[in-house]
């Protein structure tokens, strides 16, 4: 049997996080479940146009995923769910669903609202992800692709793009945004 490809691999990583109840389908409920630790993490009512506009992107970005499948559908096993991401993911459309997520995400992340993602900022972001002292480090340092010591929008948006699209290196830190650590 031969080995899935990078972005294959990655996005059954993808899955098993999502599917956090563990019955081997995703559902818009397993999306809504990121949105909810957003709010919990960072103490925000649901009403919060930045929690607002992270649940649309979710929202969007399923919808998507649910065209791909068979009429009537709600929920995606694992294959189904990575063939509908890289049908998705190649389409005329998928730079702007990433990049709407990126933007959600990213303003929620930037609670001072100064426009970049400080050190401090995504301290407290992988805190609540879990993810160690150590790895946040450099996982922020691959973040920063220009070397400013802040991550911008555009350096979201371009993570996540590699994550779901151009790289086959299996740790891209994109994933970090999508609850992968």
């Amino acid at each position: 049997m031969t080995r899935p490809d990078p972005i294959t691999r990655r996005l059954q990583r993808l899955f098993t996080v999502l599917d956090t109840g563990g019955e081997g389908f995703v559902t818009w409920d397993d999306h809504q479940r990121i949105v909810d630790r957003y709010v919990a993490g960072y103490g925000l009512p649901k009403s919060d146009p930045r929690i607002r506009e992270l649940e649309r992107a979710y929202w969007t970005q399923w919808l998507g995923l649910l065209a791909q499948a068979p009429p009537g559908r709600d929920r995606l096993s694992m294959d189904e769910f990575v063939a509908a991401h890289r049908a998705v993911g190649y389409g005329a459309r998928a730079a702007q669903l990433l990049d709407d997520l990126a933007r959600a995400v990213f303003n929620v992340l930037d609670v001072d609202r100064d426009k970049r993602i400080s050190r401090d900022e995504f301290a407290r972001y992988l805190d609540f992800c879990q993810v160690s002292g150590a790895d946040a480090a450099a996982i922020f340092r691959r973040l920063d692709l220009d070397g400013d010591a802040f991550i911008s929008q555009r350096e979201v948006a371009k993570s996540l793009s590699a994550f779901h699209l151009y790289n086959d290196d299996l740790t891209t830190p994109g994933g970090v945004f999508l609850g992968l650590s």
